[in-house]
Parts: C-alpha cells; structure tokens; sequence
C-alpha cells in the first residue's frame, strides 16, 4: 500500500500529527504501507492562479513550478491519502488549502477513483464545512472517503484537552489504520 499524507498543520507534532501517527501505526501493523509525508508550511506552494492552463491541451499540467509537482506525483502513485489539519476559523489550514486548490491541476477521474482520501481534523468550535467539503468532492471523482475528527476544547471547563490524553480517539484512530489496511 502506497500511503501520501499532506500535513496542513503549521506546528510539527501537534493533535493532527499524534492521530495521524496512530492511524499509521494501525496501517502499519497490519502490513507494510510505503508512507511519503509532506508538510504543507514547509514547502513553497503557490495559490493557484486559475489561468486554466491544466485544462487545455498538449499538457493539461500546470503552469506553475513549485513543490506542488512532488505532491502530485505522490497522489498519483497512492492508494490512500490522508489529509491532516487543524482547523483555523472553521476550515482547514490556508496551508492545506492552498495544496487543495492546486489539485485543480489533478481534478480528474483518473487520478482519484478507487482511492481512499482521509480527513484527520482537529477542531476546537467547528469542522462541519470541511467535513462537508471532502464528502462533497472527492467522491465525485470516485474516491471513497473516512474522516476522523477530535474537538480538542471542553466546552465545560473551557479548556484544551490534547489528542494524546484521549485513549477512545488514539484507539480509534489505530483502529481505522487498521481497518484501511485491509481495504488496499
């Protein structure tokens, strides 16, 4: 099993991170999963330009020369994309989004159908619009579509929990791992 995750966190090793590495444990033991990793606020992405150059022909690749090329080469080749973030305002990262928007460049069947696209977010109010978004997209283009989300806030005591002091979400996040190991 191929494996990309794209990070949208700007802080390395934070809640998206911890449930994304139980999710990979659970993959992992249930075999072999080559695993490529990028990190959305460490890369140079350019926000797409809607020139429509990846529309037309010879090419239908995009104009623009960054980072974003390694990504989609990795897309390409995976069976499973997890797609991790906080969210910031209700949505993903402007990070992550940026990487999502450049996907225009990919928005064709041959690139999603038979894939499964993850959604790892971590939320404090609200993650209904993203959850809505990949539920939205990413079938159209024939991908089947898991999401595993954490509100990291108790509203109760009004105060933040960290994924790691939740042994049901790192279990559960093991356990779609483990569940999507089979599914490759």
């Amino acid at each position: 099993m191929k494996v990309l995750v794209l990070h949208g966190s700007p802080r390395r090793g934070g809640d998206s991170d911890t449930l994304v590495g139980r999710l990979l444990d659970g993959l992992k033991e249930a075999g072999r999963p080559e695993v490529v990793e990028f990190y959305a606020n460490e890369l140079h992405i350019r926000p797409c330009q809607g020139c429509l150059a990846c529309n037309r022909p010879p090419d239908y690749a995009c104009a623009i020369q960054d980072d974003m090329q390694a990504i989609t080469s990795a897309f390409a080749e995976a069976n499973l994309v997890i797609f991790s973030t906080p969210m910031y305002w209700g949505y993903m990262t402007a990070q992550l989004k940026a990487v999502v928007d450049r996907m225009e460049a990919i928005a064709h069947e041959k690139y999603f159908k038979g894939k499964v696209i993850v959604l790892v977010a971590t939320y404090r109010h609200h993650v209904e619009s993203t959850v809505a978004f990949f539920h939205r997209v990413f079938p159209f283009f024939g991908a089947d579509v898991e999401v595993l989300t954490f509100r990291s806030f108790d509203p109760k005591t009004e105060r933040d929990l960290p994924a790691s002091s939740s042994p049901k979400k790192l279990a559960e996040a093991f356990e779609l791992g483990r569940r999507l190991a089979t599914r490759a």
